[in-house]
C-alpha cells in the first residue's frame, strides 16, 4: 500500500518513528482495546505491518514523480570537481527512475556526478531533468505563544514546519496481517480529519490524502542486499550480519516526556542505508523513559536487490 499526503498548510516532517507514533494515537483512539495487542506484536518480532518514512512526491498534472532517499553509497569520489561534490552533499532524496537505476547496477553515483550538469537539483532533490510545474519547499520557522494562567506569564516558542506547492509526500506500508488494511486506513482518516504534529490548534498539519493499493512487495530472498527506507534500530543480530558491503550513516535522538523525564538517547541507521539480506524482519521497536515510557519505532522498511560481489 502506498499512501500519498497532500499537505493543505505547514506540515511537520514525518520520520518512520513520528509516523508510527501519530498512526498509534489514531489506532488508540478509534481502537482502544487493539493497541496493547499491537505493541506486543511487534516487540515478539510479528509486526502485523511495517511503514517507510514519508519522501517527497511532485503532483504535475495528475501526474506523481515520487522521491526515494540518497543512497549512503561509499563512492570513491577521486577526480570529481569539489563544488560539485559540495553541491551533491545538499541531495537528500532522489528521483524514483534514478533511484532504481543505482541499486539495480544500471548508474553509478560517480555516473551521475561526471555527467552532473545533466541533472537537475531543486532545493535537496535530484532529478533526472527539470519538470515543467510550477514546485515550491520550503522550511518555516514559526512564533506562537504560550500562556501561563496562574503567573499571567506570556512566553514566544517557535516551532517548525515545511511549506509545500505543487509538491507532497509519501509512504509505503506492507501489511502481513490483512485486518491492519481497514484499521490503517481508518487511522489516517482520523489524522486527516485531526492534523498531524503538534500545531493543529493553529491550522497547521493537516492535509488530504490518495491510497494506492496496487503497490505489491516480494519477499526478496532470491536477493543479497537490503536498503531501509525507514530509520532502523539494529538488533544485536542486525549488527553481527553488517559486513564491507555495508554503507550507513548513523542518527540519534533524545525526547521529552509530558513531565519533563527526558528519555535515553536512541540510535538509529538513516534511511538509505545499505546491508546485506538475510531474514524478513530487522530492526525492533524499544521503550524508553522510567515515568512514561515511549515505544521508538525502530524497524527496517527493507527493499531487497542484488548487488554483484567482488
Amino acid at each position: 500500500m502506498l499512501i500519498y499526503i497532500k499537505p493543505l498548510s505547514t506540515f511537520p516532517k514525518l520520520h518512520s518513528d513520528t509516523l508510527f507514533g501519530a498512526l498509534t494515537y489514531a489506532i488508540s483512539e478509534l481502537y482502544p482495546n487493539l493497541v496493547d495487542e499491537m505493541i506486543n506484536e511487534f516487540e515478539e518480532n510479528k509486526p502485523p505491518f511495517l511503514i517507510s518514512s514519508t519522501f517527497p512526491v511532485i503532483f504535475n498534472e495528475g501526474d506523481k514523480v515520487k522521491f526515494y532517499p540518497k543512497l549512503i553509497i561509499g563512492s570513491d569520489l577521486s577526480g570529481i570537481d569539489s563544488q560539485i561534490i559540495k553541491d551533491y552533499k545538499k541531495v537528500d532524496y532522489i528521483e524514483e527512475k534514478l533511484f532504481y537505476a543505482l541499486i539495480n547496477g544500471e548508474l553509478s553515483e560517480k555516473d551521475i556526478l561526471n555527467n552532473y550538469d545533466d541533472y537537475y537539483r531543486f532545493s535537496n532533490l535530484l532529478m533526472g531533468e527539470k519538470i515543467d510545474v510550477d514546485i515550491g519547499f520550503g522550511e518555516n520557522i514559526l512564533p506562537n505563544n504560550s500562556v501561563n494562567r496562574l503567573i499571567h506569564e506570556t512566553k514566544i516558542f517557535y516551532t517548525q514546519g515545511d511549506s509545500y506547492k505543487n509538491l507532497g509526500l509519501f509512504f509505503l506500508v506492507q501489511i502481513f496481517n490483512e485486518d491492519y488494511s481497514s484499521i490503517l486506513k481508518s487511522a489516517i482518516k482520523f489524522l486527516k480529519d485531526r492534523g498531524f504534529g503538534r500545531d493543529i490548534s493553529t491550522g497547521k498539519g493537516h492535509f488530504d490524502f490518495e491510497i494506492d493499493e496496487t503497490v505489491t512487495f516480494d519477499d526478496g530472498s532470491d536477493k543479497n542486499m537490503f536498503v531501509t527506507l525507514s530509520r532502523f534500530i539494529p538488533t544485536e543480530d542486525d549488527l553481527k550480519r553488517i559486513n564491507e558491503y555495508s554503507y550507513y550513516e548513523i542518527g540519534s535522538k533524545r525526547g521529552r516526556d509530558k513531565t519533563g523525564e527526558i528519555r535515553k538517547q536512541v540510535r538509529f541507521f538513516k534511511e538509505g542505508s545499505i546491508f546485506p539480506n538475510y531474514q524478513m524482519n530487522y530492526g525492533n521497536i524499544v521503550k524508553s523513559g522510567e515515568i512514561n515510557p515511549a515505544v521508538e519505532y525502530g524497524y527496517a522498511f527493507p527493499l531487497r536487490f542484488n548487488k554483484e560481489m567482488k
